[in-house]
C-alpha cells in the first residue's frame, strides 16, 4: 500500500469535514485495482465507518456501494498535505483495520 499526500483543492466535492476525517485516520480515501467493486468505475472510494462511496476525479459521490461488499485491497492511501494530520501513524491504524 502506498501512501500519497494531495492538496484537498484536488477533491473539491468533497466537504472539508470529510477530508478532516480522513486525515485522522477516522474515513479512509483510497484507490483499488480496478474492477475490484464490479461496475464501479471510480476515480477513488470513501470507506465511512461500515459504508463504502465510490467517487468520481473530483470527490462527487457516484454511487454507495452495496452491504456485505468486501473492501478491496487498498492500492493508494490518500491524506490532504495543506490540512492539519495526525502526530503518529498509530493515530490511523485503526481505521486500517476497522472491516
Amino acid at each position: 500500500m502506498k501512501l500519497v499526500q494531495i492538496l484537498s483543492s484536488v477533491l473539491p466535492e468533497i466537504d472539508d469535514v470529510v477530508k478532516e476525517c480522513v486525515n485522522q485516520g477516522q474515513w479512509l480515501l483510497f484507490k483499488a485495482h480496478d474492477g475490484e467493486f464490479g461496475a464501479h468505475r471510480a476515480a477513488f472510494y470513501l470507506r465511512a465507518s461500515s459504508v463504502v462511496f465510490a467517487l468520481n476525479e473530483s470527490g462527487k459521490v457516484m454511487a454507495q456501494i452495496e452491504d456485505g461488499v468486501q473492501t478491496p485491497q487498498i492500492e493508494e492511501l490518500f491524506y490532504f498535505s495543506d490540512l492539519p494530520q495526525p502526530h503518529s501513524l498509530s493515530n490511523t491504524s485503526s481505521a486500517l483495520y476497522a472491516h
